[in-house]
């Protein structure tokens, strides 16, 4: 069996006819027939019914058709991903993620791997990331919020644990672990991406059994987080963000609760033709967020 045969058959199995296969293909009609005979006597059984003239896909045609558009795509595909990777030099991604102690140090292993790779990171609102994504401005989204559409693929990966911080001279302050029920008086700071009917922080807050007092309610996560440093109420504060060094006036305080917590996951377009370069860095983003995961309930 050759690859040619394959083609050849194609041709046939589209038109089921065999002159105007032939005719497409720029070969002799009887070089053809010859061809696709071979092709069955290999099998071992007929492609076609024939009736004089005309020529029908019998069932066993139409399974061995759909199997080798399948085949030959994959054979595309690696063709042009091969071609890809012989000049990736100018090679580059873009990605929305989220404020994260988590990301450089996965950006830093791909470099290693792809060191003229340039990657073009923002950090934007899930709602102006989904348009982006969209419109293919950027190509894939790390998001703590889901980010669905269509079109859109959403992989859900990291369970990220949400603790509570609140100012050093609140009454909390003195305690290193409470449930968070304990704190339903108190003045909320509360942050929305923009996609969601309800936060995530207000439903940590209902399924303690309270409705929160937001006075506050953000779409930037380091606004809230200061308002927080500058003593006007308290708030939610993701395991893995890197903005508790900078809010010196506040304290970190472990909840008991196991339903507090954020799911990060990864958006990117299903019908995208993506670069090599493109599906590789995503997946060496998938599986470094895997592992975290993997950690985080070995412990």
């Amino acid at each position: 069996m050759q690859l040619l045969q394959l083609q050849y058959f194609l041709a046939v199995a589209r038109t089921e006819h065999m002159s105007q296969a032939a005719l497409s293909l720029n070969i002799t009609q009887s070089s053809l027939s010859k061809t696709i005979a071979k092709l069955e006597d290999d099998l071992g059984v007929p492609l076609f019914d024939r009736n004089g003239k005309n020529i029908r896909l019998n069932s066993y045609g139409k399974y061995y058709t759909k199997e080798v558009e399948r085949a030959l795509r994959i054979l595309q595909d690696a063709h042009e991903e091969v071609l890809e990777m012989a000049d990736i030099k100018g090679d580059r991604v873009s990605i929305s993620v989220m404020s994260s102690t988590i990301l450089p140090p996965i950006f830093r292993s791909f470099y290693e791997r792809r060191p003229n790779i340039r990657i073009q990171q923002s950090i934007l609102p899930d709602a102006v990331a989904k348009e982006r994504l969209i419109s293919g401005e950027i190509e894939l989204c790390v998001s703590n919020t889901p980010i669905t559409g269509p079109d859109i693929e959403w992989l859900p990966i990291l369970k990220e644990r949400l603790d509570l911080i609140v100012p050093k001279n609140h009454r909390l302050a003195e305690f290193d672990e409470i449930d968070l029920l304990e704190a339903k008086n108190e003045r909320f700071i509360g942050y929305k991406s923009g996609l969601e009917s309800i936060s995530m922080f207000e439903k940590c807050c209902l399924q303690s059994g309270f409705t929160p007092n937001i006075v506050f309610e953000g779409t930037e996560m380091s606004i809230v987080l200061q308002l927080v440093n500058e003593g006007q109420g308290i708030s939610f504060y993701p395991q893995y963000s890197f903005l508790g060094e900078q809010l010196a006036n506040t304290k970190i305080i472990r909840l008991k609760n196991s339903h507090c917590y954020q799911t990060v996951g990864f958006a990117w377009l299903k019908s995208k033709k993506y670069s090599y370069v493109s599906k590789q860095f995503r997946q060496h983003m998938i599986q470094a967020f895997t592992d975290i995961n993997k950690k985080n309930y070995s412990n």
